[in-house]
């Protein structure tokens, strides 16, 4: 008897190995293939896509929103190769390019003061879905951190720099989230949220709670979080890495994921972020997307966007920096995509 328990144990050893077991026996895992979220495989396939800060600084600026011309950049982008588009809804200033009136009711002011009347994402997204390019949003995880209004109506410290967050706040952020991801729902493929500082105090449970926010309005809906310069998995809530880096040619992939997050790379193609120059070689942002997307990463790269309505069309790139992005995704081999975009009407 003893020696058929013994071979049968044997002839079951695989099956432990692939299944699990809750023998309490310890079964390695096989490397690299863990996934956080399928939803990020359009990211994988998409393998280059354009980053856009675009927000106003002032009251004045509101105006600038309704100036910006969506048709016009969305024909950039489908002539440049963007798979999407991440875009800023707002910053640092305390002023957004959409309306939304649970951020109104914090600050006490009426529609228009501190948030655009025109919807400038659903506009964008109307644009973009015409030319097959996803639209992604962008905000930071505190409130404005140059608006000691914004942060008092939130219950934050007032001063101009970050400061330290917690659950209650966190509660009062996802409202205004949710206002956002509700109203745009599938429109809106996924969120780059900036800021996630450990010196904030920033940490998973109020990252699961951003999520939550982002997914009640669309569950597909891709997650990351930035934690400062540079690339790591560093939430458990997140789907793709933030992957901020100011110099990223020495920073490559081994494989498609970090600890089970899309490795996600984003950089600017100009001086700095924002800036419409460009500030490498053509050859050598080449050699590193191609190395990269071979890994199975994604890169996105910032562009800045014209705000001088007397001299282009607001919201288009600079002809320098279109002619280098599209030479560098006609670099890349060609790929069969899993499946096809889909959008919403």
């Amino acid at each position: 008897m003893k020696i058929i328990l013994i071979l049968a144990a044997l002839l079951l050893a695989p099956l432990t190995t692939l299944f699990g077991t809750d023998s309490g026996l310890a079964v390695k895992p096989p490397v690299q293939t863990a996934r956080f979220s399928p939803a990020a495989d359009w990211l994988h396939d998409a393998r280059l896509g354009v980053f856009m800060h675009f927000y106003p600084g002032n009251t004045n600026q509101l105006a600038l929103v309704d100036s910006f011309d969506v048709t016009a950049v969305a024909r950039q982008l489908k002539e440049m190769g963007a798979a999407y588009l991440i875009l800023t809804l707002g910053q640092n200033t305390g002023f957004y390019i959409s309306p939304n009136s649970a951020y109104d009711r914090f600050l006490k002011c009426g529609p228009g003061e501190h948030c655009s009347r025109r919807d400038l994402p659903l506009d964008l997204y109307r644009a973009l879905q015409a030319e097959g390019i996803r639209l992604m949003l962008y905000l930071p995880c505190q409130a404005p951190n140059r608006d000691a209004r914004a942060q008092q109506a939130f219950g934050l410290p007032a001063g101009k720099r970050d400061q330290p967050v917690n659950e209650e706040f966190a509660r009062k952020w996802a409202q205004v989230i949710n206002e956002w991801s509700a109203r745009y729902g599938d429109k809106v493929a996924g969120w780059w949220f900036d800021g996630g500082y450990q010196r904030i105090q920033f940490n998973d449970v109020i990252a699961a709670i951003y999520a939550d926010a982002v997914k009640r309005g669309n569950p597909r809906a891709i997650v990351t979080f930035n934690p400062g310069v540079k690339l790591v998995r560093h939430t458990k809530a997140e789907d793709y890495t933030a992957g901020e880096l100011n110099d990223p040619f020495n920073v490559l992939p081994t494989s498609r994921w970090v600890d089970g997050s899309q490795w996600h790379a984003l950089t600017f193609l100009g001086s700095t972020w924002g800036r419409r120059d460009i500030r490498h070689p053509t050859e050598d942002w080449i050699k590193w997307v191609s190395a990269v997307t071979e890994q199975g990463g994604v890169v996105t790269l910032d562009l800045g966007p014209n705000k001088n309505a007397a001299s282009a069309p607001v919201g288009t790139f600079s002809a320098e920096q279109v002619a280098q992005f599209k030479t560098i995704h006609q670099s890349l081999p060609t790929k069969t995509v899993r499946g096809t975009i889909k959008v919403s009407s």
